[in-house]
C-alpha cells in the first residue's frame, strides 16, 4: 500500500545557504510529485492519509523543540523565510533548512503519512510505501536540519513499538547519514541502525555517519554506519550492502523500515555516487529476500532524491526488484 499526502504541496522553501550564498532549495513540491504521476501511470494506487493527535511527536522529540518548530511557523509570514541566527537557540544545525509559515504543519504531514503505513503493517500487512516529505532522517529529538523538521521513521519506529512490541531494524540507504535517527536510538538496542551513506569526511552532514560510531551503553553494537566513497557503483555498493542486510539478519527484527533516499542515483545534485536507475532492481532484489528469509513485513519512508525523473524512474524499479503488486 502506498500513502500519499498533498499537503506536502504547500511546503516550498525558495532558498538555502550554500558557501556563504544563497542558492536555490532542493527539496522541491517536484521530487515527490513525479514519483506519483509516474507511480499512477504504471498502475499504482496511492491512498489517502489518516489523522492522528500531535502528540505523536512526543514519541521522538523534546516539547521545547516541538513548541520552537510550531511557534517559529506560527510568526513567520508568508512571504519570509527563517534562517538561524544563533545556533543553540535556534534549533537547527544548518542554513539549507528554512522555517516557514507552514513548516510545523508540512512536517507534521510527513509524520502523519508515516504513522499511516505504519498503521497498515501494524494491522498485519507486508509491505507499506510513506511518500513522506519533508524528509525526516536528520531531524534529531531536539535539533532539526538537512531539509528535516521531525523525524518521520523514528517516530514510526517508536508507534510500532508502543502499539505491537518487537524490535526494528531501521535501513537507511540516502546518500547523506541519518544523524538525526542514529542518535535518537544510539542508546537502544531494541532497534538496530544501519546506515549506507557518502563519507562524512567528504558530505554533509560531516559530523556524523563514520564507521566508529557503534552505539553506547545498551545500544552498543546496535549502530552500523557503512561509509562509500564518491563515485561508487552498483558492485561495491552491493557488496556493502550485503554487509548490512547480514547485520539485520543476525539481529533478527520484527520489522524493517527503510529510509528511502533516491539521492544515490548517478547526477542527482546532492549526491555522489554512481548508481543507475535500473540499479534498483538489484536492490529490490536483496531487500526482498531478506524479508522473504525473516518472514517479516517491510515499510518504506521516503527521505532524500532531488531529481525527480530519476526519482520516479528509481522507484519503479526497486518495486520491480521486490515484485510489489499493482
Amino acid at each position: 500500500m502506498i500513502f500519499y499526502c498533498e499537503k506536502h504541496l504547500n511546503h516550498k522553501p525558495e532558498k538555502e545557504m550554500d558557501m556563504g550564498i544563497f542558492v536555490p532549495n532542493a527539496d522541491t513540491p517536484q521530487r515527490i510529485e513525479k514519483i506519483a504521476v509516474e507511480l499512477q501511470k504504471e498502475g499504482y494506487e496511492l491512498h489517502d492519509i489518516n489523522h492522528f493527535d500531535e502528540s505523536v511527536l512526543s514519541l521522538v522529540h523534546d516539547r521545547d523543540y516541538i513548541e520552537w518548530i510550531k511557534n517559529r511557523s506560527r510568526i513567520t509570514p508568508p512571504e519570509q523565510e527563517y534562517f538561524p541566527e544563533v545556533f543553540g537557540y535556534d534549533r537547527l544545525f544548518d542554513t539549507g533548512t528554512p522555517i516557514t509559515w507552514n513548516s510545523y504543519e508540512s512536517a507534521l504531514y510527513a509524520v502523519y503519512t508515516a504513522l499511516t503505513s505504519a498503521e497498515w503493517i501494524i494491522c498485519g500487512n507486508m509491505f507499506s510505501y510513506a511518500m513522506c516529505r519533508p524528509p525526516g532522517h536528520h531531524a534529531s529529538a531536539d535539533m532539526g536540519g538537512g531539509y528535516c523538521y521531525f523525524n518521520n521513521i523514528a517516530i514510526a519506529s517508536k508507534y510500532i513499538q508502543n502499539k505491537k512490541g518487537g524490535r526494528i531494524a531501521i535501513l537507511d540507504l540516502d546518500f547523506h547519514h541519518g544523524n538525526g535517527t542514529q542518535d535518537i536510538f544510539y542508546n537502544d538496542p531494541s532497534i538496530l541502525y544501519v546506515s549506507l551513506h557518502g563519507t562524512p569526511d567528504i558530505f554533509f552532514p560531516w559530523i556524523k555517519g563514520f564507521s566508529n560510531e557503534v552505539g553506547e551503553g545498551e545500544g552498543k553494537e546496535f549502530n552500523l554506519n557503512i561509509p562509500l566513497k564518491p563515485e561508487t557503483e552498483i558492485e561495491e555498493y552491493i557488496s556493502n550492502l550485503n554487509i548490512g542486510l547480514d547485520k539485520i539478519k543476525d539481529y533478527s527484527p520484527d520489522y524493517l523500515l527503510v529510509s528511502l533516499g533516491l539521492d544515490i542515483v548517478e547526477g542527482d545534485n546532492q549526491g555522489g555516487l554512481n548508481i543507475k536507475t535500473d540499479d534498483y532492481i538489484k536492490i529490490g532484489n536483496k531487500i526482498k529476500k531478506l524479508i522473504d528469509d525473516l518472514k517479516i513485513p517491510l515499510m518504506i519512508v521516503q527521505e532524500g532524491g532531488y531529481s525527480g525523473e530519476n526519482n520516479a524512474k528509481a522507484v519503479i524499479k526497486l518495486f520491480e526488484g521486490m515484485n510489489i503488486e499493482k
